[in-house]
């Protein structure tokens, strides 16, 4: 999966890149018919003074759009936050695709 991570007023810490980068790769292992995963980290604009920092998840791929945001007073939380929300989204996709793969067979008795 091809990640692209954006700061919003500024470019992200490397080391913050390479952490979401890692995390949100890794549900691309889930489900290949994800390609692309778009991350963008800003500050909190309904609370500017607060601190608090929002991270903000976008993954395409095949016609299916996943998004989540979440926010926590540091990066790092905030990444594991929507990580953990993308899994679930991620889950419940490849059970539709799974399910719309492999029909369920109408069981009838034979007649005797």
């Amino acid at each position: 999966m091809d990640v692209a991570v954006q700061g919003a007023k500024q470019t992200a810490p490397e080391e913050i890149q390479a952490l979401a980068r890692a995390k949100v790769a890794k549900l691309g292992r889930l489900t290949p018919v994800l390609e692309r995963a778009e991350v963008r980290l800003s500050e909190d604009r309904d609370a500017p003074g607060s601190g608090r920092k929002v991270c903000e998840v976008t993954i395409t791929g095949h016609g299916h759009t996943l998004r989540a945001k979440a926010a926590a007073d540091e990066v790092p939380v905030a990444v594991d936050k929507v990580v953990d929300k993308l899994e679930h989204q991620v889950e419940r996709l490849k059970g539709k695709l799974v399910g719309r793969s492999h029909p369920r067979r109408s069981h009838t008795l034979p007649k005797d």
